[in-house]
């Protein structure tokens, strides 16, 4: 459980949070590629394993803190929402959209029901 701020916690919060986000990519693309003309889902799917990311990280980090899941998992997915969206404004010159919000919705509500299951582990039983 880390009491002050932990450099190697964050990374290793990171390093889940990335690598089941490429994973879910890379499984999302395969069945893109055998679809052969579902290409028009790639949006949702991207959202989708960023989600997926969020979730474990946010489970990760909440189960082992034990406590304030919803805020562990609101300071991920707030975070992860707004990294992807300065990326995305890299290559477009469209600021907010439909699709922007609903990303908002998706990684926020993964990211604070992972929080909510790392906290009440069986590790941890301390309730949201």
């Amino acid at each position: 459980m880390p009491k002050k701020f932990d450099y190697i916690f964050l990374l290793k919060v990171l390093i889940i949070e990335v690598l089941t986000t490429v994973a879910a990519m890379f499984i999302f693309a395969l069945v893109l590629f055998f679809l052969e003309g579902g290409y028009q889902f790639s949006p949702l799917f991207a959202t989708i394993s960023l989600g997926l990311g969020c979730f474990l990280a946010s489970l990760y980090a909440a189960g082992r803190v034990g406590k304030n899941g919803l805020l562990i998992g609101a300071i991920v997915g707030g975070a992860t929402f707004i990294i992807v969206t300065l990326a995305g404004l890299m290559g477009s010159k469209e600021i907010f959209s439909l699709n922007t919000f609903f990303r908002l919705i998706i990684l926020m509500l993964l990211s604070l029901i992972g929080g909510v299951l790392g906290v009440n582990s069986k590790q941890n039983q301390n309730f949201i």
